[in-house]
């Protein structure tokens, strides 16, 4: 070996120490095989050897896995047009071979000294994940900064993982904020509060494992489960909760939440019926704009992957909220039902509580629902008991001697004429089970329509 190649080794080994122990934790031993490694230019800052971007194959749980990571070692890992057009290649390679394509990000956006030629760069990286998005699983995992567009990816992945010490920002936050405006980059602030980050991981090593998880659910739609199918849920009855649905009718240690730090009114996560991966939608109250954005990103990617959609139903509707009203939530929610309306997995409704006016229409309708249904004791009404008794029954509440019993009797009334068996004559619902033979129909209906 040359002095000259053993002195260019050397450097950029030098040069990619830090972004290769990030990428080599999460993937696995002596599996990674890097492309364009020499790729690179000069500037009037010194040569640029790799473009701050490291590109590969590698394997994750023994699956074959497209990787990018960007290098925060080389000009705070900024994006060049030459980056971002090695960044491209990488992602089209993935999307040829049908890779999942796992990213890096630890970067301060773009490299401000190349002028338009680093927007050119963001363009092409943008127009390759869009690409990429519902083509082939992508997990995004911000393990530093994510300054820029780059940030924009989040709404371009199935997962949008950030350890917790990471910042996300479309600007640095010293232009984002003002002097009495606090720093609002932060991972956590954008789980709790924006939403976009899916899930927060504590180091390397949590993440790796929530990768492997998530390939999984994403890659392996049917696999094996010691579980029984036919296990009664001894602990579910008509005070269950749709969390409670979720963690006892669904195989045991399979459910893997996204978005859990947003919108609490619902839950979206994957998990297994006797093997088969499904995205359940948990809906326990009124449905928020938060959460119909939510639930829309969760049930495109469950779209994208092929996986079957099961929703867990106990919802009054959506909030009555002026502020949301007229600001995204009509949108949201308008989005959220196209598209339901438009998936093309199937869909299983289980209402495990109540289902109100716009909860049905949405959640449970045999419209859009390839099978529905309905605990013995759940409620499927236009409206909520004591405002339909004052709508229907006020005048002869407002005559009655006691209004308040008058007010409960009517309610009972109009929550006996809207009762999931009810419902079930009518063809609203195909069937109306105990609460805990859950398990058991969930399976039985979705093995009709997932081939093992």
């Amino acid at each position: 070996m040359s002095s000259g190649l053993k002195s260019t080794l050397s450097s950029y080994a030098s040069a990619t120490k830090k972004v290769r122990q990030t990428v080599n934790s999460v993937i696995d031993e002596n599996s990674f095989v890097e492309l364009d490694a020499f790729m690179g230019g000069a500037n009037e800052l010194g040569q640029i050897r790799g473009e701050g971007v490291y590109c590969g194959l590698a394997t994750v749980g023994d699956r074959d896995v497209a990787v990018v990571a960007f290098n925060p070692e080389v000009f705070s890992g900024g994006i060049s047009k030459r980056g971002a057009e090695k960044v491209e290649r990488l992602v089209k390679r993935a999307c040829d071979a049908s890779l999942p394509l796992i990213t890096f990000i630890d970067s301060a956006g773009a490299r401000v000294l190349e002028g338009v030629d680093a927007l050119y760069g963001y363009d092409l990286i943008l127009s390759a994940y869009s690409k990429a998005y519902g083509t082939v699983p992508v997990i995004t995992a911000v393990t530093g900064k994510c300054f820029g567009m780059t940030a924009y990816l989040s709404g371009l992945s199935d997962l949008f993982v950030c350890v917790e010490k990471a910042k996300v920002s479309t600007s640095s936050p010293l232009i984002l904020t003002g002097d009495d405006t606090k720093d609002c980059s932060g991972a956590k602030n954008h789980y709790k509060t924006s939403g976009i980050v899916t899930n927060l991981v504590k180091d390397e090593t949590e993440l790796r494992g929530l990768i492997m998880t998530a390939l999984e659910d994403l890659c392996d739609v049917v696999s094996y489960s010691d579980d029984d199918p036919n296990r009664v849920c001894e602990t579910l009855s008509a005070r269950s909760n749709v969390k409670n649905v979720l963690a006892e009718a669904f195989d045991a240690d399979s459910v893997l939440e996204l978005r859990g730090g947003v919108a609490s009114e619902v839950t979206t996560a994957f998990a297994k019926l006797n093997g088969i991966t499904v995205a359940v939608v948990g809906v326990d109250g009124r449905l928020t704009a938060k959460g119909a954005a939510k639930i829309t990103d969760f049930i495109n990617t469950a779209d994208n992957a092929g996986i079957p959609v099961v929703d867990l139903v106990n919802s009054t509707g959506v909030v009555i909220d002026a502020h949301q009203e007229t600001h995204c939530l009509i949108r949201n929610v308008s989005d959220m039902i196209y598209a339901y309306n438009n998936l093309s997995v199937p869909r299983i409704s289980l209402v495990c509580g109540k289902a109100v006016g716009a909860a049905y229409s949405i959640f449970a309708s045999k419209t859009s629902c390839d099978y529905t249904m309905a605990w013995d004791v759940a409620v499927i009404s236009p409206m909520e008991k004591d405002s339909a008794a004052y709508l229907l029954y006020g005048k002869d509440i407002a005559k009655a001697k006691n209004p308040a019993a008058a007010e409960k009797k009517f309610a009972a009334k109009y929550s006996g004429e809207n009762t999931a068996m009810y419902a079930a004559e009518k063809g609203y619902v195909d069937t109306v089970i105990l609460p805990n033979h859950s398990r058991q129909y969930l399976i039985a209906a979705l093995q009709t329509m997932v081939k093992r």
